[in-house]
């Protein structure tokens, strides 16, 4: 053959088997997943590593709300700014509430201080939640009007624990009061005061996983201070039935339902909130 022909002549080009260059191309990939996977840690690890970083988060946030609570009077004299923080950090614990269903959970039962309201202290109590229902739009005014007197000469709102046990179907408010009188004319001064305890019981009963439905059944007045007004302690340990006087005014079968939400709980804190939107936050006593 020419010499010329073999110059045009193609040469070949030698190619490994395709079975061949796919074992590689497998060999490679795995060698690039054991590599990835000996860095990565465990889904497990990542997991418990974004829980711890939201318990974190979320006893900051409640550090921080219990410190505004304790500068403003568990928020009786809360400035605007110190109400906005507290909204803000209330909203921030309901977006990150740990306890589905917190109504049917065991957290929720038990022993629990008011800490914060961005409402009256004393509505608290299923009483005033009753009282609420009945007086529809008036009761703003009824709350406050009761603020003032209770508030006079130095009178008000002490202690408020909220007891609940969701298996016998209970609620029980102990709000202790201290009471003053005086004579506006001689200067601001009581001519006397004492304190005692209201204690209402209602009835209460889950729902569904958020919210109870309470009604106020009997409340009773614990004279704490007997030596003020002897005169008066034949009243210590007084029960008035409020569910049947309710139902004598306002009719009905029973007395007025209230509503009662658990936006937020853990073991150590729960907030609460009634139809109006008043918020109240608890802590485990």
């Amino acid at each position: 053959m020419p010499s010329a022909a073999l110059a045009r002549s193609p040469v070949p080009s030698v190619r490994a088997p395709a079975g061949a260059a796919n074992a590689r191309v497998n060999r490679a990939a795995r060698v690039v997943s054991r590599a990835v996977a000996e860095d990565a840690p465990p889904a497990a690890a990542v997991r418990a590593s974004v829980a711890e970083d939201a318990d974190a988060k979320c006893a900051e946030t409640k550090k921080r709300l219990v410190a505004v609570a304790a500068a403003s009077g568990r928020g009786l004299d809360a400035t605007a700014a110190q109400k906005a923080s507290a909204a803000a950090l209330v909203d921030a614990l309901v977006a990150a509430n740990p306890t589905p269903d917190p109504t049917t959970s065991e957290l929720v039962n038990g022993d629990w201080e008011l800490v914060y309201s961005d409402t009256h202290l004393f509505r608290s109590s299923p009483f005033f939640w009753g009282v609420g229902k009945m007086m529809g739009s008036t009761a703003d005014f009824f709350y406050a009007a009761h603020s003032h007197q209770t508030g006079m000469f130095g009178g008000g709102v002490g202690r408020v624990v909220q007891s609940i046990d969701v298996a016998a179907g209970t609620l029980v408010s102990d709000c202790i009061v201290k009471a003053s009188l005086g004579i506006p004319l001689l200067g601001f001064s009581p001519v006397f005061s004492g304190f005692g305890s209201v204690i209402t019981k209602g009835r209460l009963e889950p729902l569904d996983g958020t919210r109870f439905s309470v009604v106020a059944e009997t409340t009773t007045v614990r004279q704490d201070d007997t030596s003020v007004i002897p005169a008066l302690n034949f009243l210590n340990g007084t029960t008035v039935p409020v569910e049947d006087a309710m139902k004598t005014v306002g009719g009905g079968e029973a007395g007025p339902e209230a509503f009662l939400d658990v936006t937020f709980l853990d073991d150590e804190m729960r907030i609460s909130k009634l139809e109006d939107g008043s918020v109240f936050v608890y802590q485990r006593c």
